[in-house]
This record gives C-alpha cells, sequence and structure tokens, in this order.
C-alpha cells in the first residue's frame, strides 16, 4: 500500500475517494506498446493514470486507427464507461513505462451514495475530456497535413526528439487522417527544411523551435 498510497497523495486522490475505495486500489503496471484496456474488451475496472504517457485511438471496422488523444497523469481510464457501456469505447496503449491505480467499476457503482467527491471529480474530467476529443477531431478537420504532423510529433515526442508514440509512416498516417503520399510529402518536406530527419521510414524532431510554429492546436492539452 505504501507505493500506492505515494501516488494517490501525490494526485489527491486520497482526498476524493471513500475510504474503503481508496484501501482497495491496486497499482498496475504495462510496458511501451502494450495496452491498458483495449476497445471492445469488457469495462470491468476504472482506473488512474499515474505515472508515464499513452496514446488513446479508435479502430474503424476497416481496421485504421484513428488517434484521440495523448494521455499523461493524472487520468482516468473507464469513467465514460462506469455507467454507460459494458464495454471499453477506446484503446489506450502505453508509450513509455506506466502505472494505473485500479479499482473494480463494480465496486464504484456500488458507493455513489457516499462518493460524492469522486463523483464530482469524474464528471469535471469528462467533461474536459469531451473537450480534448472534440480538439483532437478539429486538428484532422481543419488542418493541412503539415499542420497534423506537427502537432502529432510535438505531442509524441520527448525532449531529445524522439517519437514516443508511432514513427511508422502508415500508422501515423491513419491516426492523423491522412494518405501515406500525403504524409511522406509532409516529412520530406520537414526533412529537406532540417527540422526532422527521417530515413528509412522513421522520423526524430531535429528543431523543435522550427516545428512548433507550423503545428495546429496540438492533440494534447
Amino acid at each position: 500500500m505504501e507505493q500506492t498510497g505515494g501516488y494517490a497523495e501525490r494526485w489527491g486522490l486520497d482526498r476524493i475517494l471513500p475510504r474503503d475505495l481508496y484501501e482497495s486500489l491496486k497499482p498496475v503496471r504495462h510496458g511501451p506498446g502494450r495496452p491498458i484496456v483495449r476497445s471492445g474488451d469488457p469495462a470491468r475496472d476504472l482506473l488512474f493514470f499515474v505515472e508515464g504517457r499513452a496514446k488513446a485511438y479508435s479502430i474503424l471496422e476497416n481496421g485504421r486507427g484513428i488517434l484521440a488523444a495523448f494521455y499523461r497523469p493524472l487520468e482516468v481510464l473507464g469513467e465514460l464507461e462506469l455507467f454507460t457501456s459494458d464495454t471499453y469505447a477506446l484503446t489506450v496503449e502505453a508509450l513509455t513505462d506506466t502505472v494505473c491505480l485500479v479499482l473494480p467499476s463494480a465496486a464504484v457503482r456500488a458507493s455513489v451514495d457516499r462518493a460524492g467527491r469522486l463523483l464530482a471529480f469524474l464528471c469535471e474530467r469528462l467533461g474536459r475530456k469531451l473537450g480534448e476529443r472534440a480538439q483532437a477531431e478539429s486538428v484532422n478537420l481543419r488542418y493541412p497535413v503539415e499542420r497534423r504532423l506537427a502537432s502529432y510529433l510535438l505531442a509524441a515526442s520527448d525532449p531529445e526528439g524522439r517519437i514516443v508514440g508511432t514513427d511508422d509512416l502508415g500508422e501515423l498516417a491513419d491516426f492523423i487522417g491522412a494518405s501515406y503520399r500525403q504524409l511522406a510529402r509532409a516529412v520530406r518536406r520537414f526533412r529537406d527544411l532540417g527540422i526532422l530527419d527521417g530515413t528509412r521510414g522513421r522520423i526524430r524532431i531535429l528543431d523543435r523551435e522550427r516545428l512548433g510554429p507550423r503545428a495546429g492546436d496540438r492533440y494534447d492539452r
């Protein structure tokens, strides 16, 4: 409980959870590339994302993934499904080593009559997340491919310019709603400008300061 309590206190969960739920928190770790939750899987847990970075995306019927958002602490997974769905709506994949504090959804539902602070917290998070989802969709609708690419790279990179989200051009094209040809053209232009290093289909940011002004609204807020 010591490690769990440390995360819970750092993010203020000890102030919003009833005591029995607080004592039921369990830490779950996922390594890079591992799914934290999968779209369509039973929504059995409410998860508090307390360490690391992750990406959330939906899967279309043709198997293509569409980026929804990037997640950093503190984030909540499964709050939308808590009262409305038996299955998770989005796939959330770890980009780095991650930690979630997990509660069974059934236990949360059973505590609603004495969990006013938790419910208020979840409502606030839902409202913010819906706004961010609309923002991400507007990025794909409003901006040309170069601006979408710049926005994605800024959200998905570490301080050294390495991409912690996918830098596979085919997958990235799906995520930002572009064709492979459109994306390859944008990468080539950024590479010619000395902003990106793009070799063998991979990408690394060389000049973040010059990339920033070329981005639309970012996928992570």
